[in-house]
């Protein structure tokens, strides 16, 4: 080796040892190879055998078009990658008419002379690969130097890739430990245990989609105490029996039942909120003295998304939340416990549901007038992916109080969604009912929320019997009213209406179809663009262990961004 090459190779290592956080190992990777490979393009890769695929972690000099196109490439797809992943050694291709399809296709658009491949093997493992689009075809004179550079990049990355864990480790423990202080107060009540349940799910889980489940006085089913990240709408869906469902089959085991591919139940799951599909959930029993009180429910929108580690940490906290539930729950009524949301102290979904079917009769009965609202927080996600969601619980939570301080004693206010609040107005005809709808809006608008600032809500309104005489007819005008007015431009009151309206001659009816077509669609876009945006895991799997919240954006990343 020339002393020009030795140095070159100290300086290699420097480089790719400067550091052990994984995303500074990554662009240190990605720089070392571009300048040997004389400014090819470049990409890594780390390898995912749950999904048999390898996910792009970071790029250097390829166009959004192929970054997309290989964002996630299955071990199997027709790729130069294919056969460095089978065969455990470089490849490369100098002639784009031998090249595998999607090889060809990325040479193509990115003007490149050849493409080289190169595995990342660590301990026997293979952690990943190593793309490069070449200009220069002379690079193929420095192959060897290439493959011993990907040798030392590999126990690079592994290196980080443990280093990451051990913080993983050491920060879950004490987020544990934590609660465990928190629960250890004699003083909680069962709302406040169920809250502590549910923020801690979600770190541990590194997921924003959580349930916390408890056994109905019945005996028959679980009520949904405390909840995130779900969309309102769905949690109709949402199968609480205790038979043949996730819970059900944890509570009558005694153990853990995941779901690594939830595709087969997901009309038997809630939805993210936005209406995502679940790809994966896990339900931990919560139990005290053998006796289970309910679970703990983990969601996430990716396939086979929880593991072992998560698991136990989980089956940790239930085993704290069990105990810590069983000392509130002797102080307190069973009917408290089954009736309040946990985040918000207003009643739940189900008590909502509960209360309209007796308001209705007894309305029917009395010949009294009653209306309901739905009511949504506009633009909840911007703050959630701006200032994080804490601030958007808090956002969550401002609303609330100001629901209940609003509202007389007789009315009913309920969380109906992860955003979205519903209220019951007890002998409310529907003009006195818009008057509360503005006076509810204003006031929201007004008062500023801590740390976010002025939130607004949109509001659809029903009245009975005006709207409809079923609550069905009632909850869907009312839905279909809160459509109009995010449609109409948010953070305004919508009344549902009957037959043409003013409208221009279009029903209320296709009104509210458009509305609801439209509101679908920007969900869709908000999805897709997450989605995009969204970073594949950042430990391999035979080593992964992801910090809460997930990554930097993807964006970032790619970018070399802080």
């Amino acid at each position: 080796m020339s002393d020009n090459t030795t140095s070159r190779f100290v300086h290699m290592l420097k480089a790719l040892n400067s550091s052990l956080r994984l995303k500074d190992v990554l662009e240190a990777v990605v720089l070392q190879f571009s300048e040997l490979g004389l400014n090819a393009r470049v990409a890594v890769f780390l390898s995912d055998n749950d999904s048999l695929s390898l996910k792009l972690m970071n790029a250097r000099g390829y166009s959004e078009a192929s970054i997309e196109q290989i964002r996630i490439l299955s071990f199997q797809a027709e790729s130069l990658l294919k056969g460095v992943v089978q065969k455990r050694q470089a490849m490369y291709t100098a002639d784009i008419s031998q090249a595998p399809d999607l090889s060809a296709a990325v040479m193509t658009r990115e003007g490149s002379k050849g493409q080289i491949g190169l595995p990342l093997i660590a301990s026997n493992l293979l952690v990943g690969a190593i793309l490069m689009d070449v200009v220069d075809l002379n690079v193929l004179d420095r192959l060897e130097l290439l493959k011993n550079l990907a040798e030392i990049s590999s126990q690079a990355i592994a290196n980080a890739i443990l280093f990451g864990r051990s913080e993983y480790e050491r920060d879950r423990l004490g987020t544990l430990y934590k609660t465990s202080v928190a629960l250890g107060g004699s003083s909680l009540k069962t709302m406040e245990v169920l809250q502590i349940a549910a923020d801690t799910s979600l770190i541990l889980a590194n997921t924003p989609h959580c349930a916390v489940l408890m056994v109905d006085p019945t005996g028959t089913k679980f009520n949904v105490a405390a909840f995130k990240g779900l969309d309102g709408n769905s949690l109709a869906n949402f199968d609480l029996s205790l038979e043949d469902t996730l819970a059900g089959r944890a509570m009558l085991a005694g153990r853990t039942e995941y779901a690594n591919d939830a595709t087969n139940i997901q009309l038997a799951l809630p939805r993210s909120t936005g209406g995502g599909l679940f790809g994966s959930a896990v339900a931990v029993p919560i139990a005290h003295d053998q006796e289970v009180m309910g679970a703990l429910m983990l969601f996430s929108v990716d396939i086979r998304s929880f593991h072992r580690e998560q698991i136990d940490l989980l089956e940790s906290l239930a085993k704290q939340v069990g105990t810590a539930l069983n000392i509130a729950m002797t102080h307190e009524s069973v009917s408290a416990q089954t009736v309040q949301d946990a985040h918000t102290g207003l009643y739940n979904h189900w008590h909502f549901n509960e209360s309209l079917g007796r308001e209705l009769e007894r309305s029917l009965r009395h010949k009294h007038e009653f209306s309901i609202l739905r009511l949504d927080i506009d633009h909840l996600s911007r703050v959630n992916e701006l200032l994080g969601p804490l601030k958007g619980d808090e956002a969550i939570k401002h609303v609330a109080r100001i629901i209940k301080n609003t509202l007389r004693d007789i009315d009913i206010p309920c969380r109906y969604g992860s955003q979205e609040f519903a209220v019951i107005l007890p002998e409310t005809p529907r003009k006195n009912a818009a008057e509360v709808a503005e006076r509810l809006r204003q006031r929201i608008r007004a008062e500023s929320a801590p740390g976010v600032g002025m939130v607004t809500i949109s509001i659809g309104m029903a009245s009975f019997p005006e709207t409809g005489e079923e609550p069905s007819t009632l909850l869907k005008a009312a839905e279909q009213a809160l459509d109009v007015a995010k449609f109409e431009g948010r953070d305004r009151v919508k009344l549902a209406e009957i037959g043409m309206g003013q409208h221009e001659g279009v029903s209320w009816d296709e009104l509210a179809r458009q509305a609801k077509l439209a509101v679908l669609s920007e969900r869709q876009t908000k999805l897709q663009t997450q989605s995009r945006l969204a970073l594949p895991p950042e430990y391999a799997p035979w080593m992964r262990a992801v910090p809460a919240w997930g990554p930097k954006k993807k964006s970032d990343l790619l970018a070399g961004k802080e």
